[in-house]
């Protein structure tokens, strides 16, 4: 079998030939669109996902897509010749589609709140362990605002620890 061959037998449904979708997750992944390039996805009832843009997808992004569908493994090289933008696009995708654990695309965005996170709970175990330095503290309270309106934590979560720490005289 050619290469030429192969490429072209992914964007066949193996399980129903007739079917021009095949599952990406939660979801349905339109073959035809994706062999022109353009990533299309349908709810499991062919419903449009109101949510999830159909796009235009660069050459980098389709070899990712291509692989994760033929079941062939992601390299990290295939992920670092995406550009940031394309990268979010894929996150979001590996997220509304639940294949988070099969497509691993780590967003620029996605990373700066993991770093916002580990952040917060470095300072919060300081905290905890008796550093009680004015800086510290002010640098706790606003990454806990920063986590609480971005939806990282909860209002009630964050209310409850600034409850906490004006007990603790903080």
């Amino acid at each position: 079998m050619s290469d030429d061959t192969s490429q072209n037998t992914i964007y066949v449904n193996k399980i129903e030939p007739m079917n021009i979708y095949v599952p990406f997750g939660k979801h349905q992944l339109n073959l035809k669109k994706l062999k022109g390039g353009r990533l299309q996805l349908r709810s499991k009832t062919d419903n449009v996902i109101a949510n999830i843009k159909s796009k235009q997808l660069t050459k980098n992004m389709k070899i990712i897509i291509d692989k994760f569908i033929s079941d062939q493994p992601i390299e990290f090289e295939d992920i670092e010749k995406l550009e940031d933008n394309e990268k979010d696009y894929l996150a979001e995708i590996a997220e509304k589609c639940n294949i988070n654990d099969r497509l691993r695309i780590p967003s620029p965005k996605l990373t700066k709140i993991q770093s916002d996170i580990n952040k917060f709970n470095i300072l919060r175990g300081e905290i905890i362990a008796g550093n009680d330095s004015k800086e510290l503290i002010r640098d706790f309270k606003v990454l806990l605002l920063k986590l609480m309106n971005s939806k990282y934590i909860s209002k009630s979560e964050g209310n409850e620890i600034m409850v906490t720490m004006l007990q603790l005289g903080l």
